[in-house]
């Protein structure tokens, strides 16, 4: 029996209480099939490959799956591993956990004698709450982005489902930024919410069934602009039966959903049910990742399983300011060196280019995929040079005049071009064809890629007039001009801006009608006619609808026609068109602002 007013001793529980024993140690240089072996006669969950590394056996059991048979254990092994003493409380692991920690190796002395795996323990997180920074919403966007965070809990609420914002938009959220689209995850059926929600909003709504997802756009809150897409997904978990494959789903627990994500950063989630509105989860240090500018994958076969994460990577380095950390350059350099992925459509990997091009920092973020020769996705040969680099710094000034002129411009054609204007030809046009692009898109980039020779003669004395100009670049797509004006020098970019801007859209002022009437007799003649005097226009011979007639009645007259008229009236040229500028260069076109 316990005396009255006694002290007794309180027992500790140390951190063997969480620790699993079943561990093995391995050399990092051994091959993954063998280290597999080697788990599974000591009936390990995790192998030890030194002091702060270790492998999961499930890792070494998906590579085997696949095929991957030249890794070694090492590729696939977690560094910086947190480790503890044996002797250490139980409460410095669930600290670490709680922090994002994937995995604990408990020494006991020099020697590793278990580990403790944040998957396989159950975790009590702190209640942390966001709420109070979407109290007061600093712009119309935000205030319309919470009134439908608040309707989704309400919709789940009367459904009896738990319902989640996840990923860009509580990233964004931390960050004091507006997040354009937004995520939604419901355990539960994740489609049936999505209809219940279009319902109580408006908008589309448009069912991927294979995902158990579906999204709503066209949606409009009742103050601000409409949104932009809502997508609705079940929470689930991922197995990929190929690198690069798109994956099997099954359902699953919102903490699995997040850790089957891409990034730290993008593996958070909000509750949104009005009992628990705002609470935040963050089981992978996401917060911590974002605080230190830090873009990290979630396990070392990220860029593996999908390789499109390496284009997200650079997307979101660019875009937020986040800077890869060890084991995202490591994950990059093994995706790269497994190779083709030929169960990864053309098609996923051509969106990734146009996303990334769409972005105003996405031309930083090509720069980044060519520091780190990811384009090697495209084709092993693939060169990342510091030509490639200036061709995609000049696409982007290109870009920014086009947008500031209002000339339309395929940002996504236009990095292609970039990007494979210096590879050889073969290899450009294989890089096409892994993309998927065939047919007539992938002619007119053809014409891009191959614009040096136009981009020499436009920059040399070879047209010395501008209709010579223009009637060199008329019948060329817009995709040959970007080329030729990204590999161009000065003049050049300049005879094509004024092409763009001003000579395709000069015609004479005559139609056909008027120099028929004027004594032209129908057939060819009455197009060389107009020809003529097009070119007489962009030379500035001509500029009254009375000089043209002039000219037409002369044509009509003689016998030999177009030829000599338009000889003798070139003979006239003023200074302006003989120099060998186009219109936009001279003094006279300067005072008109087209320079």
């Amino acid at each position: 029996m316990a005396k009255a007013g006694s002290a007794y001793p309180q027992v500790e529980p140390r951190v063997a209480a969480l620790m699993d024993s079943r561990v093995a140690e391995c050399a990092p240089a051994r091959r993954a099939d063998t280290a597999l072996q080697i788990a599974r006669q000591a009936g390990a969950k995790v192998l030890v490959l030194g002091k702060r590394r270790a492998a999961r056996r499930r890792d070494l059991e998906r590579v085997t799956a696949w095929g991957v048979d030249d890794l070694r254990v090492g590729d696939v092994a977690r560094d910086d591993v947190a480790v503890l003493p044996v002797a250490a409380p139980e409460i410095a692991a669930r600290r670490l956990l709680i922090e994002g920690a994937p995995l604990i190796l408990v020494r006991d002395g020099r020697r590793v004698v278990g580990v403790i795996d944040a998957e396989a323990v159950e975790i009590v997180r702190p209640s942390v709450s966001v709420a109070h920074r979407l109290d007061h919403a600093a712009s119309p966007l935000m205030e319309a982005r919470i009134w439908l965070l608040r309707v989704a809990g309400k919709v789940g609420e009367g459904l009896g489902l738990p319902i989640f914002a996840v990923g860009g938009v509580i990233r964004d959220l931390l960050q004091g930024r507006v997040a354009l689209d937004v995520d939604l995850a419901v355990e539960g059926d994740g489609v049936a919410f999505a209809r219940q929600l279009r319902d109580e909003i408006g908008g589309t709504l448009v069912v991927h069934g294979d995902f158990a997802t579906a999204s709503i756009e066209g949606a409009t809150p009742p103050t601000g602009p409409p949104f932009g897409r809502i997508d609705v997904a079940s929470a689930r978990r991922e197995q990929y039966e190929a690198p690069g494959a798109l994956p099997k789903v099954s359902p699953a627990s919102i903490q699995e959903d997040l850790r089957r994500r891409d990034f730290s950063v993008n593996a958070l989630a909000m509750a949104l049910q009005p009992s628990t509105f705002g609470r935040l989860l963050d089981p992978l240090g996401g917060q911590r990742d974002l605080r230190e500018r830090r873009l990290k994958p979630l396990h070392p076969l990220s860029f593996v399983e999908d390789p499109t994460r390496v284009f997200r990577a650079a997307r979101y380095a660019a875009r937020l300011g986040l800077r890869l950390d060890r084991s995202a350059r490591r994950a990059i350099e093994l995706a790269l060196r497994v190779g083709g992925y030929p169960a990864l459509s053309g098609q996923r990997l051509h969106v990734e280019i146009d996303l990334m091009a769409a972005e105003t920092t996405g031309w930083r973020a090509f720069e980044l995929l060519l520091k780190w020769k990811a384009l090697k996705m495209w084709h092993a040969e693939y060169r990342s040079t510091k030509a490639v680099v200036s061709r995609v710094r000049a696409a982007a000034r290109l870009l920014a005049w086009a947008h500031r002129v209002g000339v339309g411009v395929d940002a996504g054609e236009l990095a292609l071009i970039a990007l494979l204007a210096d590879q050889r030809i073969g290899l450009a046009e294989s890089c096409l064809a892994r993309l998927a692009i065939t047919g007539d898109p992938a002619r007119r980039l053809h014409e891009g890629m191959t614009a040096g020779p136009l981009a020499r003669r436009l920059d040399g004395n070879a047209w010395r007039r501008p209709s010579e100009v223009a009637e060199a670049l008329d019948r060329r797509p817009l995709e040959a001009l970007a080329g030729a004006w990204i590999r161009g020098g000065r003049r050049a970019r300049r005879r094509i801006e004024w092409f763009v801007r001003h000579g395709r859209g000069v015609r004479p002022r005559l139609s056909g009608d008027d120099v028929v009437a004027l004594g032209v007799a129908r057939g060819p003649g009455v197009g060389r006619c107009l020809a003529a005097l097009r070119r007489l226009r962009l030379d500035r011979v001509v500029t009254t609808r009375s000089e043209e007639e002039a000219l037409v009645r002369a044509w009509a007259s003689r016998t030999d026609a177009f030829g000599m008229v338009e000889a003798d009236a070139g003979r006239g040229l003023r200074q302006r068109g003989r120099d060998g500028r186009v219109p936009s260069e001279t003094r006279h076109a300067r005072t008109r602002g087209e320079a």
